[in-house]
């Protein structure tokens, strides 16, 4: 197509699989650009799924998320940081993986790798989750395994599991996470790690676009990196044009979550 002598492209985002792959939690909290997370460079939405395992998952909600909520906004506490329970550390060659568990139930994993790529995300887990994750992972649990029970970890690959006292001491044990991994210690880790799956995995209740109402001149990130302009709202279908390129995209509001990974921050282009 050739509109005043230059190429534009206009792109249609209809229903995909993305699209049915995850549902929103019904009591979502609708919120403006102003709760929406700024997107740190090289951020991405989400870990690929296999093709077999994203059509088995249309139907259903991850089960590790099932009642959490958006952490939208500040997470203080009484005007403070939370306090840290857990952290689970995995680092393999130039991949580093991080989940911590705060009180009040907020979770945040972050990932990066080669190619500067990140994924930093935030959640809040209902109660019940909060202490399922906790029976599991205890202190004295985790004292009670020996340095000596666990394959010693590498420099190029290592994992460490964290659990906090109520007192803020800590216990914590390095290990190689394709090592030796005896029953007390697999069976703490193991929930976290399926949390950290299923976090890295979603693209709704963790991604701050989720149930965002767009406004004319907000500006987005895409999952390739590219900045979004919201040119005009009709409805429920959003005209973005592209920053710098002539292309334009039309997505229905409740899918944006799909594409998009935050707001745009000044000098983060």
């Amino acid at each position: 197509m050739r509109i005043e002598k230059r190429a534009r492209f206009v792109l249609i985002f209809a229903f995909s699989i993305l699209n049915s792959q995850f549902s929103i939690p019904a009591a979502a909290e609708q919120h403006d650009i102003t709760k929406v997370d700024p997107a740190p460079p090289g951020a991405v939405i989400a870990t690929p799924m296999p093709e077999k395992q994203s059509r088995r998952m249309k139907k259903y909600q991850i089960p590790e998320l099932v009642g959490a909520k958006q952490a939208l906004g500040s997470q203080l506490v009484d005007g403070r940081l939370p306090r840290p329970v857990l952290d689970y550390v995995v680092v393999d060659q130039n991949v580093e993986q991080r989940l911590s568990i705060f009180e009040k139930g907020l979770v945040v994993v972050r990932m990066s790798g080669a190619g500067g790529s990140t994924m930093l995300k935030r959640v809040i887990l209902p109660d019940d989750a909060l202490k399922s994750y906790l029976r599991s992972a205890s202190p004295e649990r985790l004292a009670a395994i020996r340095a000596q029970d666990v394959t010693a970890p590498g420099v190029r690959r290592r994992s460490l599991f964290r659990v906090y006292r109520d007192d803020g001491g800590h216990v914590e044990l390095a290990f190689d996470p394709v090592g030796v991994i005896p029953k007390t210690l697999g069976d703490q880790i193991r929930p976290i790690e399926d949390l950290f799956r299923a976090l890295s995995e979603d693209r709704a209740v963790t991604n701050t676009i989720a149930d965002y109402v767009p406004a004319v001149g907000d500006e987005l990130v895409s999952d390739d990196r590219k900045t979004w302009r919201v040119e005009r709202v009709m409805r429920d279908l959003v005209e973005l044009h592209c920053v710098g390129q002539p292309t334009i995209v039309y997505v229905d509001r409740k899918d944006l979550y799909n594409y998009f990974v935050g707001k745009r921050v000044a000098g983060n282009e």
